[in-house]
């Protein structure tokens, strides 16, 4: 087998730019990474693509020399982009070694879809918006062929999605068409937030979307719709950044106007909202994409410099009791802290933080082939979510909320719906 020296990262590699998709070195900075992992092992518990790479480097006495290059794809295929090795990481940038492991995963995952392509299957299922407007046609009959054991089993058969995973609910009545028959929307004395509503929240849970207009305008904030497409995080989970560029593409030149016009555009969603703020700017490399970025804040980060500025209704009628916080992992991966245990505990005798991954992120925990392996993932999640016994389970991951649901039986409400509810005089 050849092998490289290593090849120390450089700010230049970036998507798109000469190097970015040279095998040669991506090899040369996959040894030169799985070396400082081979000796530091802190990564290990997170997920299965750690143990996997020290399986394999373990299995030969060449150490990183001796993992081949179809080792390190089954350590990029286990990786589902959870980002919270970077956190954990101790060489991360600005450090001699500047290791940024999901960066690297992201950047392997499109080399090989170059090279193998993605399947029609694994498309389909990063169509999130288009998928969200068939079924916001039809929900009655979206929503039965999703509970049919018969054609979920064909689901799994055809497009690779485990029969278990619960499938979302769609409805008829989304946030887009439920705030174009509002009569009025007041001006707002405190500020102008653009809601960003998602591809989950604007079909399949548009109770938090009414719930953040509510809350947000309950403060004195002005509030519009901004969403026409999906963010296009999807598609970065198959490598397919051409058409995660062309909805960013899209999705700035919607934004910017807006943000010029002093709006902060407010996500609900935490994969979004990380999209916007890190991934736009990288996939783009515009200014427009950059002020875009600045400009974005997810929903409960938003909810909370109101509350800091002591302009947020805290008027709550009644308890929520005890609440379980789920953190999502590309929450915690913007280093803005609990802000949604932080605005719970404004209207909870207590709030019991849960900071543990639930495998799913993106498509990878929902397949048939990784199910198991997320499974496992999840399981200190659920065990501490169950532990809680608490009268509310919530969570700003509509992903987590699926596998918590089919995990406890309980469907977890988003932190902005507990909010909702606790202005008014009953939570029951």
């Amino acid at each position: 087998m050849k092998v490289l020296p290593p090849e120390v990262p450089s700010t230049e590699l970036r998507y798109g730019t000469p190097g970015y998709a040279d095998p040669d070195k991506l090899e040369r900075e996959l040894r030169r990474v799985g070396e400082a992992c081979h000796q530091c092992r802190r990564c290990l518990p997170l997920c299965p693509s750690f143990p996997r790479l020290l399986e394999l480097i373990d299995a030969t006495d060449r150490e990183i020399e001796g993992v081949s290059m179809a080792g390190f794809d089954e350590v990029n295929e286990l990786c589902f982009h959870c980002k919270l090795c970077y956190n954990h990481c101790p060489y991360t940038p600005p450090h001699e070694w500047d290791i940024d492991f999901p960066a690297l995963m992201r950047r392997h995952q499109q080399l090989r879809a170059a090279r193998s392509g993605v399947s029609l299957a694994r498309r389909a299922t990063t169509r999130t918006d288009w998928i969200g407007r068939l079924g916001s046609v039809a929900p009655a009959l979206m929503n039965a062929a999703n509970r049919n054991r018969l054609s979920r089993v064909l689901m799994e058969k055809t497009l690779g999605i485990h029969r278990e995973w619960i499938q979302p609910t769609f409805h008829r009545e989304t946030v887009a068409r439920w705030f174009a028959k509002r009569p009025t929307r007041p001006h707002g004395a405190n500020g102008h937030a653009v809601l960003f509503t998602t591809c989950s929240v604007n079909y399949n849970d548009p109770a938090t979307g009414r719930a953040a207009v509510e809350v947000l305008e309950r403060s004195g904030v002005r509030v519009d719709l901004g969403y026409e497409r999906c963010c296009g995080m999807p598609f970065t989970d198959v490598g397919d950044l051409d058409a995660a560029r062309r909805n960013a593409e899209k999705n700035v030149a919607d934004l910017l106007p807006l943000v010029e016009a002093g709006a902060t555009i407010v996500a609900p969603g935490p994969s979004c909202s990380l999209m916007l703020k890190t991934e736009y700017p990288k996939l783009l490399g515009t200014a427009g994409a950059e002020r875009v970025a600045q400009s974005t804040q997810d929903l409960m980060e938003f909810i909370y410099h109101l509350a800091r500025a002591k302009k947020l209704d805290r008027d709550f009628k009644s308890s929520l009791g005890r609440v379980a916080y789920h953190a999502p992992c590309h929450l915690r991966a913007q280093n803005i802290g609990f802000r949604a245990r932080d605005l719970l505990a404004l209207a909870a005798d207590e709030v019991v933080l849960v900071d543990a991954c639930s495998g799913v992120d993106g498509t990878w925990g929902m397949q048939e082939r990784f199910y198991a392996e997320s499974m496992k993932v999840a399981s200190g999640m659920l065990q501490r979510l169950g532990a809680a016994r608490a009268d509310w389970i919530s969570t700003d991951c509509p992903l987590a909320a699926l596998r918590i649901e089919k995990g406890l039986g309980v469907k977890p409400l988003h932190p902005v719906v507990l909010l909702n509810r606790a202005y008014q005089e009953s939570t029951a």
